[in-house]
């Protein structure tokens, strides 16, 4: 099952600029494209109808929105909701602390994205959408809904299906063009995929690998349920993945961005105080070497409560918190200021993805995590989870390598010395191991009972590492109740895994994947240990570290 990583549902939709809306012949608002009406236009079948000049496109049968498109000129000017949007650059508005912002409008000196792609993976997309239309690669958007597939207008449907558009707005509105705001990227260039409207995993699977020769980035601001439970990724979904980090822009590597999630506290006491955590590293599809998984930040720079935490994360990004939301492009034309979660931060990391590509077209899938990665700004530097790195960069399950930084990140991208690309990735392992060790409750008291196993590296050719892998296999009656954590030689620790207790069940880890990033510019040589552990004496039964691995990459 698929889930949209938050923001979804709002009503607080304003008109976007001076963009009218008319009513079509079912009687639904819909909008035109660069504030041109459609009156007296009738809805066709899916695909669309032509009158006069003017063409009405809908989503498919038995949908209620739709759009007319038209010739319209790119309107210039001052983007009238730019000086609310926080999240581009952060002076006080709203009530949050000024500078904690992604650094985008800084960067804007330098590029504004022109030149790079960008795919975005969603339930529908507006692309008629004036603030989005400028942007759109005509003819490359792919519709797979029902009574649509095929298509090459990925609409939506009802005013249901208004979270992809958010999205795409926060990654790339237009701007200077009078209307609303502007995206991190606003010069970058939409493709637009509406593959989770089908919800068919071969059909996501497809989509992250369409067009891979040109389309640089691929956004998805979805992911598993946030319910604590372990959701395992796709065949697929993993193949897709490896296919575009491997052969992606003639070998450079897609680029993939995703939420990690907004589980950071799905179970709450009648007082309000949270009980349970979801966490990055049980969602299949951010446990995968090429995705970079992006976490959220409130307005002060904080964690954001439903953020989750994770040893996959790389960056975070300012999302919704008690100040409120993110401006951004509705439905109909039009701008919401309450959209949020993990929903609205990975998209600004994948506008500045497109930023650091646009300066420097050669940075390979590799090279794009890493300036990321090490351009990061420390954010609530006080809080205790932060420690270094080898690579001399802060870390912490919280918020990775700190809030992303468009200026830093783009900077660095002009004179990046390449590490190489999929084929140029060093890996060494799995190092297996077979301990069959028993899992046993915690002793009268709440004495701890670790199960604890170590495998030695040796002769790796690995110097720098750049992302971990663990598989795990343990049974165990309630897989809640273990707490899973990786120590490299040196002592630093990725905790994979909180005892929890889950929303329904919570799966089980039968040759469960994790990743890290917890180790990055570590060497692989030397003792490692994995420690299993039943966190919760219920009586329910011992449970048995069956086996396990560790597995590097990087250069």
């Amino acid at each position: 099952m698929l889930a949209a990583c938050g923001g979804g549902g709002g009503t607080s939709a304003t008109p976007a600029g001076t963009t009218n809306a008319t009513t079509g012949a079912s009687g639904t608002s819909a909008a035109g494209s660069g504030g041109t009406t459609a009156a007296g236009t009738s809805t066709g079948a899916a695909g669309g109808a032509s009158s006069g000049s003017a063409q009405t496109l809908v989503a498919g049968a038995g949908c209620t929105l739709q759009y007319t498109l038209t010739g319209s000129p790119v309107l210039t000017g001052t983007d009238p909701l730019l000086a609310q949007q926080w999240h581009l650059r952060n002076v006080g508005q709203g009530g949050g602390t000024p500078g904690e912002d992604t650094r985008a409008r800084d960067a804007w000196t330098t590029t504004r994205g022109q030149g790079v792609r960008v795919a975005v993976i969603d339930d529908s997309i507006e692309v008629l959408h004036p603030d989005l239309r400028p942007n759109l690669v005509d003819g490359a958007s792919r519709s797979y809904r029902a009574g649509n597939a095929g298509g090459a207008w990925p609409l939506p449907c009802t005013a249901d299906d208004d979270h992809g558009t958010a999205v795409a707005g926060i990654l790339l509105a237009r701007d200077d063009n009078l209307l609303g705001g502007a995206g991190v990227a606003p010069r970058a260039s939409l493709v637009a995929f509406d593959a989770l409207s089908s919800g068919l995993d071969l059909d996501v699977a497809d989509a992250l690998t369409r067009q891979r020769d040109v389309n640089a980035v691929y956004h998805n601001s979805w992911g598993s349920p946030d319910d604590g439970a372990l959701h395992a990724a796709e065949a697929a979904f993993v193949a897709a993945i490896d296919t575009g980090i491997s052969s992606g822009r003639g070998g450079l590597g897609a680029v993939y961005v995703f939420a990690a999630g907004n589980g950071g506290c799905y179970r709450r006491s009648p007082a309000g105080d949270c009980l349970s955590d979801d966490d990055a590293n049980f969602d299949g599809y951010v446990n995968q070497r090429g995705v970079i998984a992006v976490c959220a930040v409130d307005a002060f720079g904080r964690r954001a409560t439903y953020s989750e935490n994770g040893a996959n994360l790389v960056v975070c990004a300012p999302s919704s918190g008690s100040t409120g939301g993110v401006t951004t492009t509705a439905l109909q034309g039009r701008d919401r200021s309450d959209f949020g979660g993990t929903s609205a931060a990975a998209p600004m990391v994948s506008g500045v993805a497109a930023l650091m590509l646009s300066v420097n077209p050669t940075l390979t899938w590799r090279d794009v995590r890493l300036i990321l990665a090490g351009t990061a700004r420390r954010n609530d530097p006080t809080h205790p989870d932060w420690l270094t790195t080898p690579s001399g960069r802060p870390f912490s399950h919280r918020y990775g390598f700190g809030v992303v930084d468009a200026q830093a990140a783009v900077e660095q991208a002009r004179t990046w010395t390449s590490v190489g690309g999929y084929a140029q990735s060093k890996k060494c392992g799995p190092y297996s191991r077979t301990p069959a060790l028993a899992l046993r409750d915690p002793l009268a008291g709440g004495t701890l009972q670790p199960a604890t196993d170590a495998v030695s590296v040796a002769g790796c050719a690995i110097t720098q590492i750049e992302w971990v892998e663990v598989t795990l296999d343990a049974s165990h009656p309630y897989a809640g109740d273990l707490r899973v954590r990786l120590t490299s030689p040196g002592g630093l620790v990725s905790r994979l895994a909180e005892g929890r207790v889950c929303a329904g069940a919570c799966g089980n880890y039968a040759d469960w994947r994790f990743g890290s990033m917890r180790h990055l510019g570590e060497r692989p040589d030397g003792t490692w240990s994995l420690e299993v552990v039943d966190t919760d004496a219920d009586a329910l039964g011992a449970g048995t570290l069956n086996r396990w691995s560790v597995t590097f990459h990087g250069r």
